[in-house]
C-alpha cells in the first residue's frame, strides 16, 4: 500500500492500535481544554443556554469546537490578512454556485481552482498569528475560510463562537482567542507525540507533491497540514461519543460508502443507484454490502459528500426515516461531513478511511482504500463471532 499522506495502520497490518491511541489521545485533550479553558466554555454554554440552543451541543463538543478555533487561527490567520474583498466576494460566490448548478462546476471549479491558487493558496508553514486575537480579525479569518469553499460547516459553528464573543467586553475577547491559540500550540506539538506515527508522510506530500495541485480547484483541501489531520482524527473521535446515543436509538441503519472504496474503476463497476451489485468477491464494498444483508443494515455508495447535500433527491433515498447512519470518508473530510449530517438531522457515526487513494483528489491513477471492519462491527453492535 502507497502511502500519500496519512496511514491508520502506522507500520502495524491493520488500525486496531490507531482506534486505541487516538481514544486515549482524545481523553487527555478534553482533560486539557476543561483545564486551561473551563471559564470560557461555561461562558458559552450559558450564552448557548440563553439563546435556546444548548441542547444541541455537548460539552466535549464545545470543547472540540474551541479547539478547532484556535487550531484554525493559528493555521490561516496570516492568510486571512492577505486576502482583498474583490477576491474573497467572487470565490464565495463560486462555492455558493457550484452547490448549486451541478452542470456548471466544471467551469466554476476551474476559476475556483486559478483564483485559489492566486489568492487562497498558504505558505508550507504556519503563519505566526500575524493577525491580533480580537473580533474584527476573528471576521476575517472566517471570510477567508469561507472564501475556500472548505470550512462551510467549520464557519457555521464558529459564527456562534463569533455571536458569543460580541456580547463580552474587548478584554475578554481577546483572552478567549489568546487561550484558543495557547490551546492550539500545544496541541500542535502534543499531538505529533500521541498520533504523529500515523502522518509521517504529510510533510512530504505538501513539500514535493502539493504543487502539482495548483491551479485546481482542491488546492486547499489538498493542503491542509498535518495538525489539521490530528485534529479531524481527534474530532471524529468526540463526535461519535456526542452522537451515540441518538444513533442507538435509531430502528433503521444505513452505512454510506466512497467511492475510492470500490475495486474496480467507475467504467467497470456494476453499481446501480448507488448500491453494490456484488460482481466482485474482493472488493470491500461488496463484502460491506454482504455484512449488511447478513446483518440488517444497508449500504450506499456515493461519489462525494456533496452528495448528500440538503435539498438533493438523493439525500431523501439514502437517509429517509431518521435511520442512523455510518459515513465512511478520509480525515480530511471528518469534520464537516459529520457537522452536516447533524444540520440535517442524521444520527451519525463515522469510521475513517485508513488511508487515502481517490482519484480525484490524491492519486492520478486512484487505488481502493478500506477500512477497519473491527470499528464498524463495533459502531454497529454487530459481534465479530458472529461473522464467522
Amino acid at each position: 500500500m502507497y502511502v500519500i499522506t496519512y496511514s491508520l495502520r502506522g507500520e502495524d497490518a491493520d488500525s486496531d492500535q490507531f482506534y486505541t491511541d487516538v481514544a486515549t489521545f482524545t481523553d487527555e485533550i478534553l482533560a486539557e481544554i476543561d483545564g486551561l479553558a473551563s471559564k470560557h466554555i461555561l461562558g458559552y454554554r450559558d450564552y448557548m443556554k440563553q439563546s435556546g440552543l444548548v441542547h444541541e451541543l455537548a460539552v466535549d463538543e464545545m470543547r472540540f469546537e474551541f479547539l478547532v478555533l484556535g487550531i484554525l487561527w493559528k493555521v490561516y490567520s496570516g492568510d486571512a490578512k492577505a486576502l482583498d474583498a474583490a477576491p474573497k466576494q467572487m470565490l464565495t460566490l463560486l462555492s455558493e454556485m457550484r452547490e448549486q448548478a451541478n452542470s456548471l462546476k466544471p467551469s466554476i471549479d476551474f476559476m475556483r481552482g486559478v483564483l485559489s491558487t492566486l489568492f487562497l493558496s498558504p505558505d508550507l508553514y504556519d503563519h505566526l498569528f500575524t493577525l491580533d486575537p480580537n473580533l474584527m480579525n476573528m471576521d476575517k479569518l472566517m471570510a477567508w475560510l469561507e472564501a475556500t469553499g472548505e470550512f462551510k460547516y467549520e464557519v457555521m459553528q464558529l459564527r456562534r463562537w463569533y455571536s458569543y464573543l460580541e456580547t463580552l467586553p474587548p478584554q475578554a475577547v481577546s483572552e478567549l482567542l489568546a487561550t484558543a491559540i495557547t490551546l492550539a500550540m500545544w496541541f500542535s506539538v502534543r499531538s505529533e507525540q500521541q498520533i504523529g506515527r500515523y502522518t509521517g508522510n504529510v510533510e512530504r506530500y505538501l513539500n514535493e507533491l502539493r504543487p502539482k495541485r495548483y491551479w485546481r480547484e482542491d488546492v486547499i483541501f489538498c493542503g491542509r497540514r498535518r495538525v489539521e489531520y490530528h485534529m479531524n482524527m481527534v474530532g471524529a473521535e468526540v463526535m461519535n461519543r456526542a452522537f451515540r446515543d441518538a444513533f442507538c436509538h435509531t430502528e433503521k441503519k444505513v452505512v454510506v460508502l466512497p467511492a475510492c472504496m470500490r475495486l474496480l474503476p467507475q467504467s467497470k463497476c456494476k453499481a446501480e443507484s448507488f448500491r453494490c451489485k456484488r460482481c466482485v468477491a474482493e472488493c470491500y464494498v461488496q463484502q460491506i454490502s454482504k455484512m449488511g444483508d447478513e446483518h440488517g443494515f444497508e449500504v450506499y455508495i456515493i461519489p462525494h459528500e456533496s452528495s448528500l447535500s440538503a435539498g438533493r433527491d438523493d439525500q431523501n433515498a439514502l437517509l429517509q426515516n431518521g435511520a442512523g447512519v455510518v459515513g465512511i470518508a478520509c480525515v480530511l473530510n471528518l469534520i464537516s461531513g459529520g457537522w452536516m449530517l447533524k444540520k440535517m438531522g442524521v444520527a451519525a457515526q463515522c469510521v475513517l478511511l485508513d488511508y487515502c487513494g481517490c482519484k480525484n483528489h490524491w492519486s492520478d491513477e486512484g487505488f481502493p482504500t478500506q477500512i477497519n471492519l473491527k470499528q464498524l462491527n463495533k459502531i454497529l453492535g454487530i459481534e465479530m463471532d458472529r461473522r464467522g
